[in-house]
């Protein structure tokens, strides 16, 4: 029989973020597909919202917790308490984030697909997931040969009001310079990469000719403000939030929480303005690259590309192998995947539009090359968004 009383939910996700505002979007969709009748509060995650949290008291807590004394004092509350960030190193509270060694795996894999052979990493040394996604982006770039910069910058989700932000350009100025040129740089999310964006603007430094820069969360507002506009890697924000509800139900319920993270698998790059350069040296590969680039929405073959570079179809294959250990062909594809991505989440083109567009001969065939590299079919992506 449903209780007569609603549960009271707090939510200390606030909407600062766009990572947080599609949790927050997640959570309801979820209270929503159970017929969940539950009191929902959304505050900001600081420590001033105490006072009223502790007159509310709610039945259960789902917070992006990124503050040790706000966690601290959450957990003498001794209510159920689920966080949606992997950001406080030993702090033991049930949690639900993304996977995010897998994060920097997946960005060293993309630029190593766009021909970068310098590498550098720019983010916080203190959160738990910047220094995830640097072990996963290092270890990647390591373990084939290359060696990765990096500068360790806190910008936290919630940074401190008093932070000294001229010491941290002055820092972050002289590093950018001293880096080899062309570099590709991830960095920890969205706000320190389009801070990246703008200091090598003010610095004379061309984005992405000489400096490429990768974001994560694909935070549309940041991205669309950062000049040029933001590549970045997208997270299952809504799902992070499906799961985290699912586990706070649980928890209320009875049923005693896993000890044991929950990670989520990062769901690719968007790329933007901020890499879209060839970094090769190479003209011949520079010219294909760009060629498939430019034309790969309307279905070149890989006879095309070589004829374009001014190399045989043979010696591009070997050369593709060697710099990129890809094929064009494969190449072509993942261009064409990536503008059907842009396509899904940005406009309301129904799916053989989006394959018409992208340089597919089918729907179907957008199925099958769609599934190949992104382990789900385009209306399934889609979905997640």
């Amino acid at each position: 029989m449903r209780q007569k009383t609603p549960r009271r939910i707090a939510l200390l996700l606030g909407q600062d973020l766009g990572y947080t505002r599609r949790v927050l979007s997640g959570v309801l969709q979820y209270a929503e597909s159970r017929q969940l009748h539950w009191a929902f509060h959304n505050a900001p995650p600081d420590v001033r919202v105490l006072g009223a949290l502790d007159r509310w008291r709610p039945d259960g807590i789902i917070a992006h917790l990124s503050d040790r004394a706000l966690a601290e004092q959450l957990l003498e509350l001794s209510i159920p308490l689920v966080s949606v960030t992997d950001t406080i190193r030993g702090l033991r509270v049930p949690s639900v984030d993304v996977d995010s060694e897998a994060v920097g795996r997946m960005a060293a894999d993309y630029f190593l697909g766009l021909g970068y052979g310098a590498f550098a990493y720019y983010g916080s040394r203190k959160a738990v997931f910047s220094r995830y996604r640097e072990r996963g982006f290092r270890q990647r770039l390591e373990g084939l040969g290359y060696e990765v910069a990096n500068l360790h910058a806190d910008f936290l989700p919630h940074s401190p009001f008093m932070q000294d932000w001229s010491r941290v350009d002055r820092q972050t100025e002289n590093w950018l310079r001293q880096l080899p040129k062309p570099v590709g740089i991830l960095a920890s999310n969205d706000i320190p990469a389009r801070v990246l964006c703008e200091m090598c603007r003010n610095m004379g430094l061309h984005v992405p000719a000489e400096v490429a820069v990768l974001g994560v969360d694909n935070d549309t507002s940041e991205c669309r403000m950062s000049m040029p506009p933001l590549s970045s890697i997208e997270l299952p924000a809504e799902q992070v939030g499906r799961e985290a509800t699912a586990l706070l139900e649980g928890w209320m319920a009875g049923e005693a929480p896993s000890a044991a993270p929950l990670r989520l698998l990062p769901l690719g790059v968007i790329p933007r303005s901020s890499t879209d350069t060839r970094a090769t040296t190479d003209p011949r590969l520079k010219r294909a690259m760009d060629f498939i680039e430019d034309e790969a929405v309307r279905g070149v073959d890989v006879t095309e590309v070589a004829r374009h570079s001014g190399l045989s179809r043979r010696s591009l294959e070997r050369l593709f192998r060697d710099t990129f250990k890809t094929t064009v062909f494969d190449h072509i594809q993942k261009v064409q995947v990536a503008r059907a991505k842009r396509l899904l989440l940005e406009t309301e083109l129904g799916i053989s539009e989006v394959a018409e567009r992208t340089g597919f001969s089918s729907q179907r065939q957008l199925n099958r090359v769609f599934r190949k590299l992104e382990a789900e079919s385009p209306s399934g992506f889609r979905r997640k968004h």
